[in-house]
């Protein structure tokens, strides 16, 4: 019997030896392909085409990194690359600043950005890499030859090029490529789809409703439904009417469309002269944006969600929903303000680099 126990006892302990080397074997192979799948596309030198068609080199993982447009600076700091920036906006300083986010102690910061930012705290912050937005800064392009003998790499993102949500895609992807982390790119754009997904599930049975998204009004500048305004309006369950991107208006195109809702900018610097400037519009009161009291003003965070093509603006669409269709996200249409605080905003949307819904 003493026998028996002792060649059940090594057999078992065979056995569990060949199940130790089988899994570790196992566990090796698998830890070897994720190595290999994570290195796809990551190894150094790589060439990425950027929007305007460029081809660029990049030796090494940049360890600088400026952006000159807010919409950049979303796509940098969400693929973790915000304690790299020596080089930032003012504008995206101020989106962070909402979002409670640091912005690194020596960077430089530009306050001019529109058409082409100034070249000179450009070379001097040296970064490595820069992000530019094609549809704001096309100027830029004349100083490309200049960077470049500087050793500064730039790329030009679609930004407020885009017309769609896949043009933001392919912004944060084409990043995502350069500062080499393509899978943290397709996370993120997994994540916009998750809170694409929660908005169109909320308002897919709710009436869509005629919405005139304003920027000025003497002449009246639109968002237009060629925009990615446009398009976040459609999504939000709302319609522009307006064709175009940005185009002007008269007062009689859009008394003609008669619109239910008017969200506009803060253009004015402050909601009740921003409320008047658009009460000033001949004919206006016949609307029914007029006549419902739906006229909603954004504060200046409200407005970069909206107005800024980056991954935060899934929760721009998010936003529009709640104004257009409140009951669909149990809200009172009472529960929404006249003019959208960044309060408001953090209370109610929620939006965050992480890009997740904080309730379900």
């Amino acid at each position: 019997m003493s026998r028996g126990i002792s060649k059940a006892l090594i057999i078992g302990v065979a056995i569990i030896i060949a199940v130790v080397i089988i899994a570790v074997y196992y566990a090796t192979q698998v830890h070897t392909l994720r190595q290999g799948m994570s290195s796809i596309g990551v190894n150094y030198p790589i060439t990425v085409i950027d929007y305007l068609g460029r081809n660029i080199t990049i030796y090494s993982q940049p360890s600088s990194v400026g952006t000159i447009s807010p919409d950049c600076t979303q796509i940098i700091y969400v693929l973790g690359f915000g304690s790299r920036v020596i080089l930032i906006d003012a504008y995206s300083e101020q989106l962070l600043n909402y979002l409670n986010v640091t912005i690194p102690s020596n960077a430089t910061t530009i306050n001019s950005i529109y058409g082409s930012p100034p070249i000179e705290p450009i070379i001097t912050a040296h970064p490595s890499l820069l992000c530019a937005d094609a549809g704001f800064q096309p100027q830029l392009v004349q100083s490309i030859g200049t960077l470049s003998a500087a050793n500064i790499n730039v790329i030009f993102i679609g930004g407020t090029s885009n017309t769609n949500v896949t043009g933001i895609e392919n912004d944060i992807m084409l990043m995502a490529k350069a500062l080499g982390v393509p899978g943290r790119g397709e996370e993120v754009i997994s994540h916009m789809n998750n809170v694409i997904n929660y908005v169109e599930s909320k308002v897919s049975n709710e009436p869509r409703v005629t919405v005139a998204y304003i920027s000025w009004y003497n002449p009246i500048y639109v968002a237009g439904n060629s925009s990615f305004v446009g398009y976040y309006i459609n999504l939000a369950g709302g319609y522009d009417p307006f064709n175009g991107m940005y185009p002007t208006v008269s007062p009689s195109q859009l008394l003609a469309v008669n619109p239910d809702y008017i969200i506009a900018d803060d253009f004015m610097g402050n909601y009740t002269a921003t409320l008047q400037a658009i009460l000033s519009i001949p004919g206006i009161n016949s609307t029914n944006a007029v006549k419902e009291d739906h006229i909603y003003i954004l504060g200046n965070f409200a407005e970069s969600l909206i107005e800024e093509p980056g991954p935060l603006s899934v929760y721009g669409a998010l936003l529009l929903a709640m104004i257009l269709h409140p009951s669909a996200f149990s809200l009172n249409s009472t529960a929404i303000p006249h003019y959208i605080s960044a309060q408001w905003v953090d209370q109610y949307v929620k939006p965050n680099l992480n890009i997740t819904l904080s309730d379900g």
